[in-house]
């Protein structure tokens, strides 16, 4: 027969090894949790980074839709076709419009990366037939 103290060492081993046994499962779920927090962090700073990738090609693209439209304004009959600069196409499609008093010029202009056109700007200039 076991003395009582026997049997009181016996409980302890036990409950020690029970508290060894929680911590490392606590560990695994606050392990499995971080990683899955981490997971996220990285997925929400890769759509962030893309999307800010992606505002700073729109925001080129404006600047140079708006210099092209610039360009048109001062000598619409003297637009080039299609220009190339960093990166981006831009081209402008000039289609004039005879009038009574003078020539009202259309201008469509967009502005391609690769093959995704990424902003498009439609404008108009009237020239009178005194002033050309």
């Amino acid at each position: 027969m076991k003395s009582s103290s026997q049997r009181m060492q016996t409980a302890e081993g036990r409950r020690s090894s029970w508290h060894g046994t929680a911590f490392i499962v606590e560990a695994m779920l606050l392990l499995a949790f971080l990683v899955g927090a981490i997971a996220v962090f990285m997925h929400l700073f890769a759509d962030a980074s893309a999307k800010g990738a992606e505002n700073e090609d729109l925001s080129n693209a404006i600047v140079l839709a708006a210099n092209s439209a610039e360009r048109f304004a001062s000598d619409p009959e003297g637009m080039a076709p299609e220009t190339e600069t960093d990166g981006f196409r831009v081209t402008c499609l000039v289609t004039p419009e005879e009038t009574d008093g003078g020539t009202l010029y259309h201008a469509d202009i967009a502005v391609l990366r690769g093959e995704e056109e990424v902003y498009r700007l439609t404008t108009a200039r009237y020239v009178s037939g005194v002033a050309r």
